[in-house]
């Protein structure tokens, strides 16, 4: 079964002097819930298509159906249908070799995407979840087809930002009143041989590589685990690991955090690296076809919404 991965952003509308708006009244008259309910509406009749950062392949979004909108509380969900086309080969059946399909430059294969957007009013930010699939996401085509709608509406001195949001207190929650489930500690280089680290005490040489020294637990780790991880992480003046009481320095440790069955990873070097999603597979229920039910991904949307980014808001 396929993990479920939720990622969080808020999302904002700017003036040319980058000045955030008010979403409900962007450029003092124009709500902003409705024109993305119309830029949603815009894309499941045509599908808007645009080009990835390399400009070699083609990316493409739509609905398959309408979305759900809550006007009471100006929230708004419902399924993003991505795909990407581009490339020929052949799709074949894996036991019988025999070839189902033949995919032309001009077929795209499509994923759907669960999306939940709340927007209040007077607020200069709004929360939206989008579904991350394994390494597949849609943060860059969704940004880049809500602002050629825009454009296209005539809001030529208007652009929407979706930025990444990993607010602290969360951190502060999820090391207090979470599971420390994994500590790695990492090294840049690797020995020549298994036979020369171990007769140079466990020390690596210079060579490019990736070493790790990982501890993990189907529970939670000691608390002088996490009292260990909180104090490299949260130490600004950080530039290098080095860890009393063993001769030899880190160039990254990585932890992950479980609390209330959300999963999160965290850097204590490069920290530009933790990432806005969040595995929620453990609180998701799902059908007998293996598939996530809207409900807990709209229930466990609302917690994020709550937990995470209204702290923002």
């Amino acid at each position: 079964m396929e993990k479920i991965l939720l990622s969080t952003y808020l999302i904002k509308i700017q003036d040319r002097q980058r000045n955030d708006q008010i979403l409900s009244h962007f450029n003092g008259t124009d709500d902003f819930f409705q024109v993305f309910q119309n830029y949603l509406n815009s894309i499941f009749e045509n599908i808007l298509a645009t080009a990835d950062t390399r400009e070699t392949t083609a990316l493409h979004l739509t609905l398959d159906e309408p979305p759900t909108v809550n006007e009471e509380n100006r929230s708004i969900y419902g399924f993003f249908s991505t795909g990407v086309s581009g490339e020929q080969y052949q799709i074949r059946d894996v036991e019988t070799r025999e070839e189902v399909l033949a995919v032309q430059r001009n077929h795209a294969a499509f994923r759907n995407i669960f999306f939940y957007l709340k927007m209040p009013t007077q607020r200069d930010s709004g929360a939206l979840i989008l579904q991350r699939k394994a390494k597949f996401g849609i943060k860059t085509i969704f940004r880049r087809t809500v602002n050629q709608y825009i454009r296209e509406q005539g809001y030529q001195n208007n652009k929407v930002l979706i930025n990444n949001i990993v607010h602290g207190r969360v951190y502060r929650r999820m090391i207090r009143e979470g599971n420390l489930k994994k500590v790695e500690l990492i090294k840049k280089r690797i020995p020549s041989s298994i036979e020369e680290y171990y007769r140079n005490g466990a020390r690596p040489e210079q060579i490019p590589g990736t070493l790790k020294t990982s501890m993990l637990s189907p529970t939670s780790l000691p608390d002088s685990f996490k009292r260990f991880v909180d104090n490299l992480f949260t130490n600004p003046d950080r530039e290098r690991i080095e860890i009393e009481g063993i001769d030899e320095e880190f160039d990254e440790v990585e932890f992950e955090l479980e609390l209330n069955g959300k999963k999160k990873t965290f850097y204590v070097m490069q920290k530009h690296r933790i990432q806005p999603t969040i595995d929620v597979t453990s609180e998701i229920q799902f059908t007998a076809q293996g598939e996530p039910t809207l409900d807990s991904l709209i229930n466990q949307s609302e917690e994020l919404v709550r937990d995470i980014i209204e702290l923002r808001l």
